[in-house]
This record gives C-alpha cells, structure tokens and sequence, in this order.
C-alpha cells in the first residue's frame, strides 16, 4: 500500500469542530468508551497481533498462550457485565466497540449491551486483525466492510462511530470509514477538543483519546499502578474543570473488561466513577452524541 501523510499532518486536514457549548452549560463531556475483542487461541500465521508466546514462551503453537487469550475471554464472559451493571447503576451512557467475531457468536452479550441503551461501535473482525498499512487497499476495505457489517447485521443497528483496534489505523482507513457511514472515531489523541478530519469521502469527527488514562496504555504497558490509574483520571477531570479555556472540551475513558474489571481492579474503576459522577459540569455522552451535538460542522479558524 502506497503511504501517504497523515490527516492530521496535512494542511487543513485536521480543525476544531464547532464551539457549540455542552448541553445543560457543561464544562467536560466525558465518553466511556469499552472495548471487546476476541482473540482466538490459536490465530494462524498471518495474525496482525502475534500471540505473547511468540516473544515470551515459544515455541507456539507447541506451547499455546493460554492465559492471555483467557483472560480476553474472562472479559466476555464475566468483565463486560460487571461494567454494564455499574454504569447502570451510576446511570452512566457507554459506546462499546465490538469487533466483528463478538457481534456474530455473543447473542446474549449483544442484547445486554442493547438493553442498556449502550452505542454499538464497529471495532474491526476481532482482537489480532490490526489495521496497518502492509494491508491491500481491497483488503482494507473488506476488513472494515465485515466490521461495520456485523454490528448491523448482529446487533440490530449500523455503527456511526468507529474504534481501532489498539486505537491504530492506517494513513488510508479514514477515507475508507467516511465511505461506509462512520461519523466518529475516538483513535486520534491529538487534542482535548472534539476536531475533523477531512477525507475525499467526508469529514469524520475525531473525539481524542485520553491514551494516557485508558486502562491497558496506563495500567499495564507503562505500569501505573492501579491506585495512581484512578487518581489520574479523577485528576484530569477536575484540571479540565477548573481552567479557564475557550472550548469546552472532552474526556474519553477507554475501558477493556478483561483488564478493568477483575475484581482487585474494578473497586477503583468503581470509586472513580462515582466520585466523577459527583462532579458539577459533566456531561456524560456517548460518541453518537458528541457527534450529533456537533453535528460535523467545523470551525474554520
């Protein structure tokens, strides 16, 4: 695949999207964004993620990632519910990305998350099929085709917003998401306000990534420890709160069952989100929301 400058390289390629205020005079619209992803036990030669017993056991398939691809599994099975009740409770909006294998083969998963009004976000075919840029543009676009196909098909809806796997994408795949429909993405932290990415197939709204407070950047690949996670999080709130700045602007917490939700860690998941939802001037939105609000208009500043 021929590489090309990133969108939010190029000259215009990235703007502010309109400064419309937040509902109700909030000052921070906060998304909780939720990952699934299934990861096979044994993903064949060609898999984008390679499983951890290639660089840390092997020989694999002979000694087989067991624990990495349970753990996944525990956050189908156990973690995701234990999220969803919690945000019911809090009575607290979520956008949860499901790939394409967990649309197809979690029926009673799928109809949980659609009781609890939960948006449906296309999260590509499953947790090692990453989007990068060794892939063929017909690959690509069958890659995400299947993605955005099978939140429609199995869960009763056509996804508008978008999440990468490992939030990547390719220097093509948003040119690509605009022709199917896709609205938002949460994969680019480039800013705290909501901005556009201008496509030859339409704008596609970007609402940043907090990268550094999403569970698996923070907790496991930089080794935050868990109790630092959560004061981080309710930290950035209250900064965002508190300065004086021209736009209003937006938290997105990503979250992955499978992590978050084993029983040490969800007691601080927990308390974080209670005590955010102490907080006055939140709005708690999903990206469908955020991007409805907005509407897709650009501020051309």
């Amino acid at each position: 695949m021929q590489l090309v400058r990133p969108l939010h390289e190029t000259d215009g390629g990235s703007l502010p999207a309109a400064n419309r205020g937040w509902p109700g005079g909030a000052k921070l619209g906060v998304v909780v964004l939720m990952h699934l992803d299934h990861v096979p036990a044994l993903p064949g030669p060609d898999a984008g993620i390679p499983p951890s017993s290639v660089a840390l056991r092997g020989p694999y398939p002979r000694i087989m990632d067991v624990h990495t691809t349970s753990q996944h599994e525990y956050g189908l099975r156990v973690g995701v519910f234990r999220i969803l009740d919690l945000l019911d409770e809090l009575r607290i909006p979520v956008s949860v990305a499901v790939d394409a294998h967990s649309a197809r083969h979690r029926p009673r998963l799928m109809e949980r998350i659609g009781e609890s009004g939960a948006e449906f976000v296309a999260h590509g075919v499953d947790g090692i099929s990453i989007l990068h840029d060794g892939m063929d543009r017909e690959e690509q676009r069958a890659h995400l085709a299947e993605s955005v196909g099978a939140v429609e098909e199995f869960c009763g809806v056509r996804p508008t917003g978008w999440s990468g796997l490992d939030y990547a994408q390719s220097t093509t795949a948003l040119e690509d998401l605009a022709e199917l429909g896709i609205r938002w993405t949460a994969d680019w932290p480039n800013d705290e306000v909501p901005n556009v990415l201008a496509t030859a197939r339409g704008d596609v709204l970007n609402i940043p990534v907090s990268i550094h407070l999403d569970d698996v950047f923070s907790h496991l690949k930089r080794g935050i420890p868990i109790e630092k996670w959560a004061d981080n999080i309710v930290s950035s709130a209250r900064v965002l709160l508190a300065e004086d700045a021209p736009r209003d602007r937006t938290l997105v917490l990503g979250l992955h069952p499978w992590l978050i939700a084993q029983p040490f860690r969800f007691a601080h998941l927990r308390e974080v989100l209670r005590t955010l939802r102490g907080l006055d001037g939140l709005w708690w939105a999903r990206g469908a929301d955020v991007a409805a609000h907005l509407d897709g208009e650009r501020d051309e500043r």
